[in-house]
């Protein structure tokens, strides 16, 4: 469902039984990327919720009052909430094991990566179902909006619900597979196997051919076979895209991601498809 706040476009999708008048009895988590915020509502393994906004705004470079805003557009933000999280998902990240992480070398780990910018602020969160740290990092003007306006929430990035995604999937079904999650301006591919991180990366992409050529590379590169290896693909990718049109001329098994079995989720979301905004919408597996 799509209405009009102040400007911006509303995309709402809702459970029948979601009660905004007792918000003390779900979990909000917002997740922030570079043009789009969303809310989710749950409760225990129950989807209530879903709301978000595509914004020209860079929201991850976003001051406090273009912050502000965007929440007040999105209407459901509360202090009431039993929990509250925020989730980051943008391209500036890295995963440590657990047993090598020393926290005063975050910065260091983000830097062997990635280009080091000025005035970003440097988090971490655990992951100790895989054994691992994410560090990673935002602009200092977005982290001091986050903590101004929504109160000092647990900031997490969105490559642990990637992780946790795919630690869902039975060994077999990623063994000549890789997950591939599609955001606005980047892709990420992970070879997750035997409940370890076999491979995770990032790439810039600007073009839909990009995208063929870097998972086509990641698969040269771990020396799946050419025939048999496949791909599944999430985010902000429609089944009838180009890109998708691409990904299947070129890899011989290309699937969209199902939505996690025994989670409940609202009927309105039959409205997008099963691969659509999918991480925002199951950052309760990292609870």
């Amino acid at each position: 469902m799509q209405s009009q706040t102040d400007s911006y476009h509303t995309f709402t999708y809702t459970d029948s039984e979601l009660d905004l008048s007792a918000k003390e009895n779900y979990a909000l988590d917002i997740c922030l990327a570079t043009n789009r915020i969303s809310f989710t509502l749950f409760n225990a393994n129950r989807v209530l919720g879903f709301r978000y906004i595509n914004t020209n705004i860079n929201i991850l470079e976003a001051n406090a009052s273009q912050l502000l805003s965007l929440v007040n557009a999105l209407e459901w933000y509360s202090s009431s909430y039993k929990n509250i999280r925020v989730f980051i998902d943008n391209e500036t990240f890295s995963m440590i094991p657990e047993a090598l992480f020393d926290v005063t070398q975050a910065g260091t780990y983000l830097n062997l990566v990635h280009k080091k910018l000025p005035d970003l602020q440097v988090l971490h969160s655990a992951l100790p179902k895989n054994q691992s740290v994410c560090v990673f990092s935002l602009s200092q003007y977005c982290y001091a909006a986050i903590n101004s306006i929504l109160g000092t929430p647990l900031i997490m990035h969105q490559s642990m619900v990637l992780l946790q995604t795919a630690a869902e999937f039975n060994e077999s079904d990623l063994k000549q597979h890789l997950l591939v999650y599609v955001s606005n301006s980047f892709i990420a591919v992970l070879q997750y196997h035997q409940n370890e991180i076999k491979f995770l990366n990032t790439y810039h992409v600007d073009a839909d051919t990009d995208t063929v050529y870097f998972i086509l590379s990641v698969a040269e590169q771990l020396k799946l076979q050419a025939d048999k290896f496949g791909i599944y693909v999430m985010g902000d990718i429609s089944s009838t895209s180009a890109t998708m049109g691409l990904l299947k001329k070129y890899i011989p098994n290309v699937q969209t991601i199902n939505r996690v079995d025994g989670i409940q989720y609202p009927l309105s979301f039959r409205e997008f498809q099963e691969q659509q905004h999918y991480l925002a919408i199951h950052t309760l597996l990292c609870e």
